[in-house]
């Protein structure tokens, strides 16, 4: 956008600086703001250029008022859905879609039974964030994350997250740091060892959902192509090249894979390795058939890993009042 503008009008350098300085630091919320800009310019850059991808067309807040779900239009009409996560210890998650729509089809989430529509744009990803983020500034507080873990599979739009993450963590745009951005992936091993060889620095989420191939192959098609021993080797190989604690991702299905012998074997498959399981109860999504386990049954499961030693947490579901939990986003 300002790239383009400033090359039309042969601005100088110092002009996109302050453009980029107000635009991705400061989150203002339209070109009227950026005053060190004469009147003259901010008029022709108001005249010439779109100031987000994203159109919103409606917003849902939790009955808890700590999510807010946004449903975007885009510019060919298209919708997706970017959440906003207020946590009680004081931080801001958003959680950025980077498809319309997923291919991957996993059995339990209402994203995958829309299928895949298309990707997003670096643009279309960086727009949902700095949405929030105008946001959070009207309420005098800050965003402390960006998770891609809203609609699509990363590792299947692979050039434009990776321009996203570079728009976010770069100083001279928004400047987050790499600790602050996680991508969650289904498995999708070549490219996900692509990402990391790109140099990826951020923390990583394996959607990992089963203890061993055969429940997994039940509920992600994925496991088809990218067994479930595979993915557990591209989760070393992100520990080995990024040293960072990974993240696996284990949504609690009722009567699928939440007894005490699935946590067992989970524990006997990641014992020694620098993971923590993040522990989702199953959120209900209609037509799958799959329910949420009791709280004790979730809470044993959680206690066998931990007796094993393995770094657990029971994630608190945010947002299923308004249908912005894990795995209910629908694009409606």
């Amino acid at each position: 956008m300002i790239d383009e503008f400033a090359k039309r009008h042969d601005l100088p350098a110092f002009r996109v600086r302050q453009f980029r300085e107000g635009y991705y630091k400061h989150a203002i919320s339209g070109i009227q703001e950026l005053s060190v800009w004469s009147k003259e310019l901010r008029d022709l850059f108001e005249k010439e250029e779109t100031w987000s991808t994203l159109d919103v067309v409606r917003e849902l807040v939790s009955t808890g008022k700590d999510t807010i779900k946004t449903l975007f239009r885009l510019q060919d009409g298209i919708t997706i859905e970017t959440v906003l996560m207020k946590h009680r210890d004081g931080r801001n998650t958003i959680c950025v879609s980077c498809q319309s729509g997923c291919p991957v089809g996993c059995a339990f989430c209402a994203t995958g039974k829309l299928g895949f529509r298309r990707n997003l744009t670096a643009t279309e990803i960086v727009d949902q964030a700095l949405h929030f983020m105008r946001k959070m500034k009207i309420e005098h507080q800050d965003v402390s994350n960006i998770v891609f873990m809203g609609m699509g599979e990363p590792m299947l739009n692979l050039e434009a997250v990776s321009e996203a993450i570079r728009i976010m963590t770069s100083p001279e745009y928004m400047g987050m740091g790499d600790r602050r951005i996680t991508v969650s992936t289904s498995g999708y091993v070549p490219q996900l060892r692509a990402f990391i060889d790109g140099g990826y620095k951020g923390k990583l989420a394996i959607s990992l959902h089963a203890p061993n191939q055969e429940i997994r192959l039940k509920i992600m098609p994925i496991a088809k192509v990218f067994p479930f021993s595979d993915v557990i080797g591209a989760g070393d190989y992100y520990i080995q090249k990024v040293r960072r604690r990974l993240s696996y991702e284990y949504i609690l299905i009722k009567d699928v894979n939440d007894q005490p012998a699935h946590a067992k074997e989970l524990a006997n498959v990641l014992k020694g390795k620098l993971v923590h399981v993040n522990l989702i109860p199953c959120n209900p999504v209609s037509g799958t058939g799959f329910g949420k386990p009791t709280k004790e049954a979730m809470q044993q499961f959680s206690d066998v890993l931990t007796r094993f030693g393995i770094a657990n947490t029971l994630r608190v579901t945010m947002g299923d009042s308004i249908k912005a939990a894990c795995g209910q986003l629908d694009g409606k």
